[in-house]
């Protein structure tokens, strides 16, 4: 299994509503073993995390089901990571 970086960052009109259902859907990938390592910068601009997934597309498909992704907050980057 691969791992990919998912870089987030707060678009300007950032309403911080989908944190809470963020935060579940990142626990419920983490009970599934998808997800290393998440956490915000202390700048308060956004975040990442680390997931595991088969493919480029698996992940991007695991992140347009985050819900801070599907409300638009912020942009997300997927790359894959050699760690």
């Amino acid at each position: 299994m691969k791992k990919y970086l998912v870089f987030i960052e707060r678009r300007p009109h950032f309403s911080g509503n989908s944190i809470p259902k963020h935060r579940e859907y990142l626990n419920s990938l983490r009970d599934q073993q998808s997800l290393d390592l998440a956490g915000g910068f202390t700048d308060q601009t956004g975040g990442a995390y680390v997931l595991r997934a088969d493919s480029l597309e698996d992940a991007i498909n695991i992140v347009k089901n985050d819900p801070m992704y599907i409300e638009n907050e912020c942009t997300y980057h997927v790359k894959e990571w050699n760690v």
